[in-house]
């Protein structure tokens, strides 16, 4: 198997994890119940520390997104080279 690049990888799940962030925050708000939008509300803000729905906090919780996304993403390629990768022999 090849060697996955550990930045790519990062990257690509960074970006993920961002829209997954966008498509939360707006799925949040087409709930009506208000139990619902609370719970909603609430898990983005235990999720993202410092989240909030104002600009900077949302902001706040986009940097976030990207972080952790772009760490378990490049944590997975590096891992995937340590079990997956063949050494070879000299």
């Amino acid at each position: 198997m090849e060697k996955l690049n550990v930045n790519k990888i990062g990257y690509v799940v960074g970006i993920l994890s961002v829209l997954f962030f966008l498509v939360c925050s707006v799925w949040g708000g087409i709930f009506t119940s208000p139990t619902l939008k609370a719970l909603h509300y609430g898990f983005l803000q235990i999720s993202y520390p410092g989240f909030t729905f104002t600009a900077i906090g949302y902001l706040i919780g986009l940097a976030e997104s990207f972080i952790y996304g772009w760490v378990m993403g490049a944590l997975f390629a590096w891992l995937h080279q340590i079990v997956c990768v063949e050494k070879k022999s000299v």
